[in-house]
């Protein structure tokens, strides 16, 4: 992972730098820097979406690439929020009319689905009771291992993440996650007997809950989902 990571960075910078000489020369006239750079970043991201088939990862960075370039595409009228709205409503029709595989039936050898999926950071160790996760550019799986789990940190931009809860226990009645999603897709797999309470405020971005699987009571431990997803989607599959 930190070798493909290397190298998309070293690629980008590579990139921007020609852009740089490129608009220097005077063959980019009428388009900016900084569109540029942010292009070269939104790229990688449709790519990877469309691997994944996560159309709001596709839609979103396509609907902002739209906005930079109003000017020379001559959609003035539908910038900044039509075409923003029509990307939020596209995902979400997309998403009802073809929906993903279910990865949740790949019980067997989850590690080897992951990889195969192209998740080649994969995460798998002992954990205090709190735990930070960040993935920035780059897809990852963690596998949460704690005794006593009270907070989870989660910060994904511009990628995706996996994220495991059936090997952690929760001694006190709750658990915390805080999440700071913007431009991705994040799965997290939590035990069928938690009771989930969702807080996360959704900016154009879409949160789906699998409930189908669940088995909860009074006894059940509560897991608490704060923070905020923009431009993402996040899906909640019991297990």
């Amino acid at each position: 992972m930190m070798k493909s990571k290397n190298l998309f960075l070293g690629v980008f910078f590579i990139l921007a730098a020609i852009l740089i000489i490129l608009q220097q020369l005077g063959y980019l006239v009428g388009i900016n820097l900084t569109s540029l750079v942010i292009t070269l970043i939104l790229v990688p991201v449709i790519v990877k979406s469309i691997t994944h088939r996560h159309f709001a990862g596709i839609l979103f960075p396509a609907a902002i690439i739209g906005i930079l370039y109003a000017d020379q595409l001559g959609i003035q009228k539908f910038v900044p929020w039509p075409i923003l709205g029509v990307a939020f409503f596209l995902s979400i029709g997309l998403s009802l009319i073809f929906p993903q595989h279910k990865k949740w039936e790949c019980h067997t050898n989850r590690k080897e689905c992951d990889k195969a999926e192209g998740f080649a950071e994969i995460i798998d160790g002992p954990d205090e009771s709190e735990v930070n996760l960040y993935t920035r550019f780059g897809a990852s799986v963690k596998y949460i291992n704690s005794e006593n789990l009270e907070k989870v940190k989660l910060d994904c931009s511009f990628g995706a993440m996996k994220v495991y809860f059936d090997n952690s226990k929760i001694t006190g009645e709750e658990a915390v996650v805080n999440v700071n999603v913007d431009f991705s897709g994040v799965e997290l797999y939590i035990p069928k007997d938690w009771k989930v309470e969702n807080r996360i405020d959704a900016m154009l971005g879409g949160i789906d809950e699998k409930e189908f699987n669940k088995q909860i009571n009074e006894n059940s431990k509560k897991l608490i989902l704060k923070g905020k997803c923009s431009f993402s989607g996040i899906e909640i599959i019991y297990l």
